[in-house]
């Protein structure tokens, strides 16, 4: 029977190791220990860094649901369009509004349509009068695009009205583009325009248009027409262009760097009295 062999003593060398790794010797304590209460140490920070069971980030204290950015606070709903609050606190107080704009313009195509009536006028009685030469020549009741000379007739007398008309049109905005361009250049203002008291100014300081600014003015507004279609669908866009513009600027306001503004602004001791 052999007798237990007494165990060697320990070494500070194989003292067990501490959170840190640092053997410790028997009767003293290692310099974390001693930390005082509050100051981390590598162990401290080890042990409450380490993700722990149950410790975690608890449900409901991060961020909660329904208390980011509100509805109505903050971001403007998306039904107001994009610069809304610059546009309307920017917005020069003289500028005319499109209503007093179609109103002039109204007068104006009212008047040019009574100085070209001498123009088209003979153009549709020229071709009512030929339509009712090629039904008299037949039966009543007859059925003239069935007729082969009778259909004939009417798709001659129809061609010769569109060019006519087309001729029309070309002199109706060589006229238009003169009576913007003599009325603004001389006056600032067409008929319509002193009806409803508005005036063409220059947007870059309130002085009357130059002529050559007044023609280029008139010439953006009234040419395009010429060409069908696109010239028409270019002429809407142009003086649709004001309902979204800050200055209140057709495409042919830009063009000749001009603004329409209030008469009773004209008043004002300076142009920059007038905010221009």
């Amino acid at each position: 029977m052999t007798e237990p062999q007494n165990e060697p003593p320990r070494w500070p060398q194989d003292a067990p190791a501490s959170d840190t790794g640092t053997p410790t010797v028997q009767g003293q304590s290692s310099p974390q220990a001693d930390a005082a209460p509050g100051y981390s140490t590598p162990a401290s920070q080890a042990y409450y860094t380490a993700p722990q069971p149950g410790l975690g980030q608890q449900p409901g204290y991060g961020q909660q649901p329904g208390y980011g950015q509100q509805p109505g606070y903050g971001q403007q709903p998306a039904y107001l369009p994009p610069g809304w609050q610059q546009a309307a606190a920017t917005r020069n107080p003289a500028l005319a509004g499109p209503g007093s704009r179609l109103g002039a313009r109204i007068i104006d195509w009212l008047i040019l349509g009574v100085l070209c009536a001498p123009l088209w006028a003979p153009v549709w009685s020229t071709l009512i009068s030929q339509l009712r030469n090629i039904a008299s020549s037949y039966p009543a009741g007859t059925n003239l695009t069935q007729v082969p000379a009778a259909k004939n007739a009417i798709l001659n007398a129809e061609g010769r009205f569109l060019g006519h008309m087309l001729l029309v049109m070309i002199a109706y905005c060589i006229i238009s583009l003169a009576y913007d361009w003599i009325q603004h250049g001389l006056w600032g203002q067409t008929i319509g325009k002193r009806a409803v008291g508005i005036v063409v100014v220059s947007a870059l300081d309130g002085s009357r248009l130059s002529v050559g600014l007044a023609g280029a003015r008139a010439a953006v507004y009234a040419l395009p027409s010429i060409v069908p279609i696109l010239g028409w669908l270019f002429g809407l866009l142009n003086e649709l262009f004001l309902t979204w513009d800050t200055n209140r600027q057709c495409l042919h306001d830009k063009a000749a760097h001009s603004v329409v503004i209030s008469k009773s602004y004209l008043a004002a001791p300076s142009p920059q009295a007038a905010g221009w």
